[in-house]
């Protein structure tokens, strides 16, 4: 009889030990993986362009607000990555596509409306007066000046 006593003593000992680490991970869980997914939800939000969040009808300070304060148990931050995400990857892809018309390519990424257009050339391209002094004229290609030189008054084409 004594004999099974230490069995079950023994048996007992297992399984509040198997309880206890069944209580550490779950603790683990409750309080690392909500602050993971704070820290992941949180950069995917700042990265993405305003423009973006605007063609999905989303506002980002909102969504960074609800992530830092109101993270309990990673709640908004499930919500931005399954639901809203989505939304701005779809506006991204679009964008992209040209669905939302021209666009270019800015320090934030895909901005949508018109290219930028290249500066215009000050003065047409031919004989000026040399802006050095040292010769009468001096050509100006449109862009830059060139080091084609005259010193008197170019005849006219006939």
């Amino acid at each position: 009889m004594a004999v099974v006593g230490e069995i079950v003593g023994s048996a007992g000992g297992a399984a509040a030990g198997v309880g206890i680490a069944v209580i550490v991970l779950l603790y683990a869980a409750l309080v690392f993986v909500p602050l993971v997914m704070l820290v992941v939800a949180l950069i995917d939000i700042v990265r993405r362009p305003d423009w973006q969040w605007k063609l999905a009808g989303q506002e980002k300070i909102l969504w960074v607000l609800l992530v830092i304060l109101v993270n309990i148990f990673a709640v908004p931050s499930l919500i931005y990555w399954f639901n809203i995400r989505k939304k701005l990857i779809a506006v991204e892809q679009a964008a992209a596509a040209g669905r939302y018309g021209p666009g270019h390519l800015g320090y934030g990424g895909w901005e949508p409306g018109p290219a930028p257009m290249p500066y215009p050339a000050v003065a047409p391209a031919g004989w000026h007066p040399d802006p050095s002094g040292q010769f009468q004229f001096r050509w100006w290609d449109g862009t830059r000046w060139t080091e084609q030189t005259w010193s008197q008054a170019p005849t006219a084409p006939q």
